[in-house]
């Protein structure tokens, strides 16, 4: 996974969210599946902080702490009974689990896992849960016949809440949705209505501060509004936020040439892509 074909991705997504005033664009094209891994299946706990994280000065309350599981199934693994596995399990608990996107992972994370689904736990969930539920889930290491490798991690994620007074809001919604980019940009998202009120919440990835810009530009679009009247705040204004200045790099995503060193030297061992291997990390959630 190039580095410069992310960059290329995100700065499209700014032109396009900045200036689209055409048609819809083109349907995204689905990316293409990775190869199975060789690697044997391992439980590895960690704290990522993002895929090459942007310049973000929305943080704070913005940005929290979440638990993930990551999971790279094994060659022709039904991928629908392993999310049910692990939804089981986590019901049996009293734990409802989220979608999220893979880019919360640090870049040398995904380029050794690529997972196939990952799930988020609730805010205040630490990588130890997440950890605890995965072999709840699958069973201890190596007895899954489905499951070729699964991290267990804490991440940033973004958690925004965008707001804009509308005429009609429904239709404002309708129009968000028909021209697309907020799908583009955010991926999953969710949209409320309340009187005039029209609110886009957002849990992802970090967003820099230009796309935070671009997405309310659209909102502002398809409410018929200035962009300066889309308010964005925290979607929770309880619980502990991050302060991203004192957060450390993510690790930088290995070259193609210190990937092949690294197999050529370890073929068949678990990747070190943590600090800490099965015993989770001390984060305060959401």
């Amino acid at each position: 996974m190039g580095r410069v074909e992310t960059v290329g991705v995100a700065a499209l997504l700014v032109l396009a969210l900045s200036g689209c005033t055409g048609g819809p664009p083109a349907p995204a094209q689905p990316s293409p599946t990775a190869a199975p891994s060789a690697a044997p299946v391992s439980l590895e706990t960690g704290t990522d902080v993002g895929n090459g994280r942007p310049a973000v000065s929305h943080d704070g309350l913005m940005v929290r702490r979440r638990a993930v599981i990551a999971v790279h199934p094994a060659p022709e693994a039904d991928l629908g009974a392993l999310r049910a596995q692990l939804e089981r399990a986590a019901a049996a608990g009293g734990t409802v689990l989220s979608g999220i996107s893979p880019d919360v992972l640090d870049p040398g994370v995904l380029e050794h896992l690529s997972p196939d689904l990952i799930l988020a736990l609730p805010p205040g969930s630490t990588s130890d849960d997440a950890q605890k539920l995965a072999e709840l889930a699958f069973g201890p290491e190596g007895s899954n016949p489905g499951v070729e490798h699964i991290h267990a991690a804490s991440v940033l994620v973004h958690d925004l809440q965008f707001t804009v007074q509308a005429a009609d809001p429904a239709a404002s919604a309708h129009a968000i949705a028909e021209e697309g980019i907020l799908s583009d940009a955010l991926g999953n998202y969710a949209t409320s209505l309340k009187g005039r009120t029209l609110t886009v919440s957002y849990t992802g990835p970090l967003l820099s501060d230009a796309l935070v810009e671009s997405v309310r530009n659209g909102i502002a679009r398809g409410a018929g509004v200035e962009p300066a009247t889309v308010s964005l705040v925290p979607r929770s204004t309880t619980g502990e936020g991050v302060d991203l200045s004192r957060e450390p790099e993510p690790a930088p995503e290995p070259s193609a040439e210190d990937s092949a060193d690294h197999e050529g030297h370890n073929e068949g061992a678990a990747p070190e892509d943590t600090a800490s291997h099965g015993t989770g990390t001390d984060d305060s959630g959401h």
